[in-house]
């Protein structure tokens, strides 16, 4: 197969997966974020974080995908081809485990929260090391477009 071809599918995995992953957290979400708000209004700016973090998968899957496109010009050989279509793989993956992660906790995070405002800090960390496995995978990719 053409390395350039096997780069731009790369490229196209990791952003259409990502943005996936990304509307599938939001879906989850956003209801249950304009549930919390229409009873405690003052909780919207605190657990905004979970709609923001599903968010951000799309713009990892993107940021991957711009590096690969941005290497096209110089990937001549199937190592290099093969390496960008791993990246885009590997965030592709990682968004998708991140996304399952922040579509579990996000909703119990707000429920914990209503019920019990001073556990917000502890029930975060769920959430927060749920989107980590995002981070993890766009490392990864980067250090194989790179």
């Amino acid at each position: 197969m053409d390395p350039v071809v096997m780069a731009s599918i790369g490229a196209a995995i990791s952003i259409v997966a990502s943005a996936f992953s990304a509307s599938y957290s939001i879906i989850v979400c956003a209801p249950a974020l304009a549930s919390v708000t229409s009873e405690k209004p003052e909780l919207g700016s605190k657990l905004l974080i979970t709609v923001v973090l599903g968010e951000a998968l799309a713009i990892y899957g993107l940021l991957i995908a711009f590096m690969i496109i941005s290497k096209l010009p110089v990937v001549s050989t199937s190592h290099e081809g093969f390496r960008a279509l791993l990246a885009g793989v590997s965030m592709a993956g990682s968004a998708a485990a991140a996304s399952f992660g922040i579509s579990y906790c996000g909703p119990a995070l707000m429920t914990a929260t209503v019920e019990k405002p001073e556990s917000y800090t502890v029930n975060l960390l769920g959430l927060v090391l749920s989107e980590a496995l995002a981070i993890y995978g766009l490392l990864i990719a980067f250090m194989l477009v790179v």
